[in-house]
């Protein structure tokens, strides 16, 4: 599995499967035609956009989104935005993708900043 937090631009083989953090934001991402490609955001608050179009980057399902409960370890205050939302995409063609997050809370009653609350990473497809 290749990280994109490593570094501004990675490239990664056909049989392998990027994912995308948090880390991710601002960087640029090389990938095949048939590699697939995994964002996941450490809160639920975050709004995964749609891409304009499913070219060359298609979303394959929809967004899933797993809240943390108090219960588990490291516990979650309600309303923390514990969890994360993950979506899958799989590169079908070359050229480029835009993926875009943003959020407008980044906690119980705290307002992001402008800093924290949108993402984005750019996808070449080969």
């Amino acid at each position: 599995m290749l990280s994109a937090f490593a570094a501004s631009a990675a490239v990664a083989s056909a049989a392998s499967v990027v994912t995308l953090n948090e880390y991710s934001n601002g960087h640029t991402v090389t990938v095949n035609p048939g590699q697939h490609v995994t964002l996941v955001l450490h809160s639920t608050y975050w709004s995964i956009a749609t891409p304009r179009t499913s070219r060359p980057l298609p979303q394959v399902g929809s967004a899933v989104y797993l809240p943390r409960l108090p219960s588990t370890k490291g516990g979650c205050v309600a309303g923390q935005g514990c969890g994360t939302v993950t979506v899958h995409y799989v590169a079908s063609a070359p050229g480029v993708a835009h993926l875009h997050a943003s959020r407008t809370s980044c906690g119980e009653a705290l307002r992001c900043t402008a800093a924290l609350s949108n993402w984005t990473v750019t996808i070449r497809v080969r």
